[in-house]
């Protein structure tokens, strides 16, 4: 497997340093932010480049995809090169990407930016949570987990608003300038806090790493391309060959001496489960700060300032929550909290789906705020889960297969929420430009309900080894 570090600890992590995990959930939030904050200005852009909004659901998801595609490779040149001088080296790659990003003149140019700034983040996703997590006890599980797991909630719902402010009063390129004073920065800080760890020359399974890039590839631009009635043939082909690539994939790295991605991690039960049925509840969580927003600028005439404004309820809802759920860990065991906010999260989604231009915006601040909320339990909840019975040695592995499921779902969730959109609205009536987007909550709601029910098959005191006694 190859790993950001070695399989057994060395002692270059120091153990547990709050320093170092606030540096690396800086650079999760940029990279979360980048992910989503092109959601509030894809009209404007696609006006600038003479296209449909929808048609620039590809330089969406691309970034997130390609995260997902490259992290084993940035893993492996972690292992070559030492993790410290990968994950310097991605800052500044993301922040040049971001520079790329703001001078595009296209579509293409911009996606083709946007991939290499997820080539950039997919050495910061699996190297800073594993420097972070290998020397956390298992009672400190759920504090670790809490600062690795802000980004992800706060920056998608702080990116449409961001977003919003900086394309109405600066321009749409202003959306990747911000990063470079940022990427800057924290270039520095993370030269000073983040530590050195022993390198290990493991050879790359370029097989495996081809099979890989090309399954997610040809699966994400087949759902971008399938729901187009004049390019459907070819998005059938490009699902199909996922489907042959990706098989080819998991059968090469079960047998190779050095796979690039080790699935026997796999075997944990509660590492398996949160992996399969967590992915499903991320690509829900992603698609809200796609489909939110839209909803309230094109279905009811908003504008990108007023709905990202709105959005930033889902951040009280996340940001007020908080306090109370390391504590809420410590006295009920996590399958149910899974269950309950998953079961919360699905409900919003479909009361979001009843809302129309007349509900009082109290009344969707308020719906915005519980779907926080919610989230937020769940999001922290499956990922203590996820680690909770990993055994220390075979933590490297686990978290490589963790950060690639947890980027792809997030990938995903925002490509079938745009799927869903184009295939709802041909049905959508006269006069009622916000069909598609009730209808695309509604089938993420279920999408939601339906993954819990492999959580429900876990044993009683399933992930029990995280819950430290009161303190």
């Amino acid at each position: 497997m190859t790993t950001a570090v070695p399989d057994t600890p060395t002692p270059a992590t120091g153990g547990w340093s709050r320093p170092v995990a606030l540096v690396v959930a800086a650079a999760f939030f940029m990279e979360n932010l980048d992910a989503t904050i092109l959601t509030t200005a894809t009209p404007s852009i696609a006006a600038g480049f003479g296209v449909r909004a929808a048609d620039l659901g590809l330089a969406v998801t691309a970034y997130l995809v390609a995260v997902a595609a490259f992290i084993p490779l940035g893993s492996w040149l972690a292992d070559r090169l030492g993790a410290r001088a990968v994950f310097l080296t991605s800052i500044v790659v993301f922040t040049l990407a971001s520079i790329l990003c703001a001078a595009s003149q296209s579509v293409a140019a911009l996606t083709a930016a946007r991939v290499l700034q997820g080539v950039a983040g997919s050495a910061l996703v699996p190297i800073g949570r594993l420097v972070v997590l290998r020397g956390t006890p298992k009672a400190d599980l759920v504090r670790a987990i809490a600062y690795l797991t802000w980004p992800a909630l706060v920056a998608p719902v702080v990116g449409p608003l961001l977003g919003g402010l900086l394309t109405e009063h600066a321009g749409w390129p202003w959306i990747f300038w911000v990063n470079v004073p940022v990427g800057a920065a924290l270039a520095v800080v993370a030269w000073r806090v983040v530590p050195r760890v022993a390198t290990v020359r493991r050879p790359l399974d370029v097989v495996g790493l081809l099979l890989m890039v090309t399954a997610v590839t040809a699966l994400v631009l087949g759902l971008e391309l399938v729901a187009d009635p004049a390019r459907t043939p070819a998005g059938a082909a490009l699902l199909a060959g996922a489907l042959v690539a990706g098989t080819a994939g998991v059968r090469w790295v079960r047998r190779v001496g050095h796979p690039v991605l080790d699935l026997s991690t796999l075997r944990t039960t509660t590492f398996r489960v949160s992996n399969s049925a967590g992915s499903v509840y991320r690509a829900v969580v992603s698609a809200a700060p796609f489909l939110l927003p839209l909803l309230l600028q094109d279905g009811f005439g908003w504008s990108p300032v007023a709905a990202g404004a709105m959005l930033m309820f889902v951040f009280a809802g996340n940001l007020g929550v908080k306090p109370f759920t390391t504590p809420l860990m410590r006295r009920v065991r996590l399958v149910p909290i899974v269950v309950v906010s998953t079961a919360v999260l699905a409900a919003t989604f479909a009361a979001a789906a009843l809302l129309s231009p007349d509900t009082p915006q109290v009344l969707v601040a308020a719906l915005f705020v519980l779907s926080g909320a919610a989230r937020s339990v769940g999001f922290t909840a499956y990922g203590t889960l996820q680690f909770a019975d990993v055994p220390a040695g075979r933590l490297a592995p686990a978290n490589a297969v963790a950060s690639i499921t947890t980027q792809l779902a997030t990938g995903l969730g925002v490509a079938l929420a745009a799927l869903l959109v184009r295939w709802a609205g041909r049905f959508a009536p006269d006069g009622d430009p916000a069909f598609a987007y009730r209808a695309a909550l509604v089938a993420m709601a279920v999408a939601g309900v339906l993954g819990v029910a492999e959580v429900l098959r876990l044993p009683r005191g399933a992930g029990d080894a995280v819950r430290p006694g009161p303190r």
